[in-house]
């Protein structure tokens, strides 16, 4: 005897025709034999479940439903020729994305689909159009242009999809052009930058790699295999050269500087102040944190940081003041 499938949960029920209503709603005008195929059911499930959403929709204000708050189904074309069709459908108040926050959002699926891994995920391509058509109004048109840190992500990408060790042209934060190869662990993104853990071979240790100061990227032979022993947030460890600055900033402030902090710098709180000590390997990422800050932050020790922020500052004065 043949074994009887097992019926769907009701909770599988109400998931699927709350995805079913803004999908028809979608594609104006589809065959049911299309609609099953997109769901993974039968003709006759879809038929049924059209029938089942012609007696909803949404009450109106005394509570009763009316013929105008239920969803009208294009009989006709449903009976005689197996089309699904709206001819309206009960949804008006649904919550639309603005044309700036549609642009917004399409220039950063954009970006997305522009990366090695998304570059064949035609379910990307589907979203935009589909945010496109659902804006209060038509996003302006643009586009975001590949620059170079692109190709230097999509070669990074590859090799770790390939397991493929590299020779990167490196910028360090001392400004010193170095040759380093790497293996690869993984790339993580920060906001709008994207850095490249991986073991590097020259240093004998795992680095971090901020992909801005990589001016190109050389494919080389098998990757050693390495599992990186570091949190998913924490982008940077310091090594045994590294200078030992302590500062003081608002207690608010401390997220600024996250991407700064190691799992073991201290910080203690004062009030509403926070001492900090971070290990630094450049006094230039002073600089970069006093900007973060906009004046809230005092280098307390040791005295050689604090005259490189005060030469920093005076340095951005006088090419503001040029």
């Amino acid at each position: 005897m043949a074994e009887r499938p097992t019926p769907p949960r009701a909770t599988d029920k109400l998931t699927f025709l709350l995805s079913l209503v803004p999908y028809l709603i979608d594609q104006v005008r589809v065959t049911v034999t299309d609609a099953a195929e997109h769901f993974g059911i039968s003709p006759e499930q879809m038929r049924k479940a059209v029938t089942l959403i012609a007696m909803s929709g949404t009450p109106g204000a005394d509570g009763t439903y009316t013929h105008e708050t239920l969803f009208d189904i294009d009989w006709d074309d449903f009976e005689q020729r197996d089309l699904i069709r709206f001819r309206a459908a009960p949804m008006d108040d649904k919550p639309r994305f603005s044309a700036r926050e549609a642009a917004a959002l399409l220039a950063g699926l954009q970006r997305v689909a522009a990366l090695p891994d998304f570059a064949a995920r035609v379910d990307v391509t589907a979203l935009m159009a589909k945010l496109a058509r659902g804006a209060s109004s038509a996003p302006a048109p643009l586009a975001v242009r590949a620059g170079s840190v692109d190709a230097v992500h999509r070669q990074l990408g590859a090799a770790i999809a390939e397991g493929r060790r590299v020779r990167i042209d490196y910028v360090t934060t001392r400004g010193d052009r170095e040759l380093r190869e790497v293996d690869p662990i993984r790339l993580d993104g920060v906001d709008e930058a994207w850095y490249l853990r991986g073991w590097c071979l020259t240093r004998e240790a795992e680095r971090t790699f901020l992909l801005d100061r990589i001016a190109s990227v050389e494919l080389l032979g098998a990757a050693d295999a390495h599992t990186s022993d570091a949190d998913a947030d924490e982008l940077f460890r310091s090594s045994g050269a590294d200078q030992r600055v302590t500062i003081a900033l608002p207690v608010v402030g401390l997220p600024l500087i996250a991407d700064y902090r190691g799992p073991d710098d201290a910080v203690r709180i004062e009030g509403d102040r926070a001492l900090v000590t971070l290990a630094i390997s450049h006094p230039g990422i002073l600089g970069r944190i006093a900007a973060r800050l906009a004046g809230g932050v005092e280098v307390l020790e040791p005295a050689d940081a604090r005259t490189a922020v005060a030469a920093w500052a005076r340095a951005a004065l006088d090419a503001d003041s040029a």
